[in-house]
C-alpha cells in the first residue's frame, strides 16, 4: 500500500510541474523582433507570421500541458487512470 502512496505521490508531483510548465511556457515567449515582425516589405511579413507562429504552438503546448497535469492529479487520486482522455480512443 506504501508502494501506491508513493507513486500517487509522485503523480501528483508531476502533476504539478505541469501545471506550473502550463502557466509560464508562454511567459518565455520571444517579442515579435526577435522574428524580425518589426522589418519593412517581405522580411517583416515573414517574422510576424514566425512569430503568429510560434505563439499559436506555445498556446498549444501550455493547454496539452495543463491537461496531462489535470489527467496526472486525477491518476494521483484514483479517479480516473484507466481512462483515455477525451476525444481518444483506448488505443489513444
Amino acid at each position: 500500500m506504501e508502494t501506491l502512496r508513493a507513486l500517487a505521490a509522485r503523480l501528483d508531483e508531476a502533476g504539478a510541474t505541469l501545471a506550473t510548465l502550463a502557466r509560464t511556457v508562454t511567459a518565455t515567449d520571444p517579442p515579435h523582433p526577435a522574428f524580425g515582425a518589426d522589418a519593412a516589405g517581405r522580411p517583416g511579413e515573414v517574422g510576424r507570421a514566425l512569430h503568429r507562429q510560434w505563439t499559436l504552438a506555445t498556446a498549444d503546448r501550455a493547454r496539452e500541458a495543463q491537461a496531462a497535469a489535470v489527467r496526472l492529479a486525477a491518476a494521483a487520486a484514483g479517479g480516473g487512470a484507466a481512462r483515455p482522455p477525451p476525444g481518444r480512443g483506448a488505443a489513444g
